[in-house]
């Protein structure tokens, strides 16, 4: 199992047109942690701001009476074009699509430099958060990428969109390496220019190795705008991935296997087993064991990394440096992705 010897996290940030790094820093040395060794894990988390998205919703005007079950596309005035959501496709401008006879408003999704900044201070939090609450023992490595612009097809997804990785891997597959182990694809919500507003009621998906990700790692889309809370999005997909990528990449052992004992029968030693982000009503050693509903969420997630993480093992989230042939591979760690990434 890899382990990245460095102490602290590296924020580079990269223009896609000019290629090399456009300028690079290293972050603070976090606090240490009373007692502390150096962190065992420093994971790498890859980052792409996408500052513009140009697609185009395509479909039939939706006729539910119930306006809550259509899409929507709002402008500055206030007037909508509802979709029907069974039929929505957004595809890239110029598509044929556009030129048939159903409803079709093209927009581009601007991620501002606030929501760039805003997203940015979120990650650098995450990265605090996470180091605190595993006793000192994970240290992210924060890579933020700036791609200017890409013309792309988004996938319907909860009353909104999700940015597929294929519509952003020919940028991104060159940036990403066998040290990544979570990859983001940061996006806007709304289109400045025109004044349009779209209906987003899922400020984040989360695709494991099994569907489609960008390199060797699992992939999150995530929302930037004034609406969406990227702390909360955050620590939740991090916590998600972090999750896929014991049970995909490391196959780490895991006692239960999500099928617990009785609240409060739980083994002695909790960093036996790892718990999903949505067992907190489940695992057996949580205080909301058996509730109707988790209470607090965020406090779960707290609770996994002060309780079921283990200690002084460090985390691998990419398959093509896990020392096994799996995946697309044709030799170990070696063939289909990861003889791409990198490149």
């Amino acid at each position: 199992m890899r382990a990245v010897a460095r102490t602290v996290a590296v924020f580079a940030v990269l223009a896609v047109a000019g290629g090399p790094a456009c300028s690079g820093n290293s972050a603070k040395i976090l606090e240490r942690v009373d007692g502390s060794t150096p962190p065992t894990s420093n994971p790498r988390v890859d980052v792409f701001m996408v500052r513009a998205v140009s697609s185009c919703a395509v479909g039939p005007a939706c006729t539910s009476p119930d306006r809550e079950q259509c899409f929507s596309i709002t402008d500055r005035n206030g007037a909508r074009v509802q979709y029907d959501p069974a039929a929505l496709r957004f595809v890239p401008p110029g598509d044929p699509a556009t030129m048939g006879g159903q409803q079709v408003q093209c927009f581009r999704l601007v991620l501002d430099d606030s929501r760039v900044a805003a997203v940015s201070a979120a990650m650098s939090g995450l990265r605090t958060r996470v180091f605190q609450e595993s006793g000192g023992d994970i240290n992210l490595d924060i890579r933020l990428h700036d791609v200017p612009a890409i013309e792309a097809g988004l996938s319907p997804f909860v009353f909104g969109f999700f940015l597929e990785p294929a519509a952003l891997a020919p940028v991104a597959l060159p940036m990403v390496s066998r040290e990544t182990d979570f990859v983001y694809a940061v996006t806007g919500a709304e289109d400045p220019d025109l004044g349009l507003s779209l209906r987003i009621d899922s400020c984040s998906g989360t695709n494991s190795l099994a569907k489609s990700v960008i390199g060797a790692s699992a992939y999150t889309w995530m929302a930037g705008s004034a609406t969406c809370d990227q702390p909360a999005s955050l620590i939740f997909t991090w916590m998600l991935q972090l999750s896929l990528g014991l049970r995909d990449v490391m196959q780490a052992p895991d006692l239960y296997g999500r099928d617990y004992p009785a609240c409060g029968q739980g083994d002695a030693d909790t960093t036996r087993w790892f718990p999903s982000v949505d067992d907190c009503t489940t695992d057996p050693d949580y205080v909301a064991c058996g509730a109707a509903a988790c209470p607090d969420r965020d406090a779960y997630y707290s609770h996994q990394l002060a309780r079921h993480w283990r200690r002084g093992e460090p985390f691998n989230g990419n398959h093509c440096s896990n020392g096994r042939m799996d995946r697309d591979e044709i030799g170990v760690d070696t063939g289909g992705v990861c003889d791409l990434i990198g490149r």
